[in-house]
């Protein structure tokens, strides 16, 4: 600040160290734009819809990033003649929300998203009898209501451990007999070593419905368990089909919407704030070099 109180501004040629309120809204909202952004495309809808826009924005930000690192560069290069630093800090806090901000909406969109939009994009039937349809029948199939006689056989049930453990019971129907397709699955609810299978809604007597499970990095544990259960029992699975065991597939397919969506605001607002700290944060700490 000069004599007659006028504050100078860090993206010019002034001597000392303060800010005006222009360079403190840009150091505040552009990182956290970058963030929201690609965050956005990369957790929701359109990463599913049209991967080529992921890829733009994307790009779009990593080239707005680019171009705050070059006019960091070039006014350390500067020296005294400019302020460096919240030049830096721009490009740094904007770098860090730009990969912040991909690996965040790429776990919201594998987690949340991208299970809610698979299944509800596969077929739904009903009055299925596992003991007489056949998986590869089904192999469309994200929600299935088996008929009344449908029920997990948990005395079949098997455990694959891998770090976590990885559990099936096989759901039978009308007929007995020893070839199961359709299959009740989870992690960590049973022990491995015993038939103890007490995995989603397994002890609701009102349950009798599957929701397809959407996860390709689980499916060849629960194979793995699948297999175990047939050489254990002296059973035969041709065809695998995994679910959720529960009453209301419909209910759980709208908790991954909401999960999805949840989970995007509250990263937008814990980024915007955590921006904001950054920025009160450093403007302390460079004001301590007037």
């Amino acid at each position: 600040m000069n004599g007659n109180g006028a504050v100078k501004s860090s993206f010019g040629r002034g001597q000392r160290r303060n800010v005006n309120l222009a360079a403190l809204t840009v150091c505040l909202f552009l990182p956290w734009f970058i963030f929201a952004s690609v965050y956005s495309v990369s957790g929701l809808t359109i990463h599913y819809t049209s991967s080529d826009i992921v890829l733009l924005t994307e790009a779009v930000a990593a080239g707005v990033v680019a171009l705050t690192g070059f006019a960091a560069l070039q006014s350390l290069r500067r020296g005294e003649e400019g302020n460096p630093s919240w030049y830096v800090f721009l490009f740094v806090t904007s770098l860090i929300a730009l990969v912040v901000g991909i690996l965040a909406g790429n776990n919201n969109f594998t987690s949340n998203m991208q299970p809610y939009l698979d299944v509800k994009n596969m077929n739904e039937y009903i009055l299925i009898d596992p003991s007489t349809a056949k998986g590869n029948q089904l192999m469309d199939a994200g929600r299935v209501l088996f008929d009344p006689s449908a029920k997990l056989n948990i005395s079949r049930s098997m455990g694959f451990r891998n770090l976590d453990t990885y559990c099936v019971a096989p759901i039978s129907g009308s007929q007995k007999g020893d070839s199961y397709d359709f299959w009740a699955v989870g992690t960590n609810c049973c022990s491995g070593h015993a038939a103890d299978f007490h995995c989603g809604e397994y002890n609701n007597p009102s349950a009798r419905s599957g929701l397809r499970l959407m996860r390709d990095d689980l499916r060849s544990y629960f194979r793995l368990a699948v297999q175990q259960a047939e050489a254990a029992y002296n059973i035969q699975s041709n065809h695998p089909i995994f679910f959720y065991w529960m009453q209301d597939p419909s209910t759980e397919i709208l908790a991954y919407e909401n999960a999805a969506y949840t989970t995007w605001m509250v990263g937008c607002f814990v980024a915007l704030v955590l921006q904001l700290m950054l920025v009160v944060g450093a403007t302390v700490a460079f004001a301590k070099y007037d």
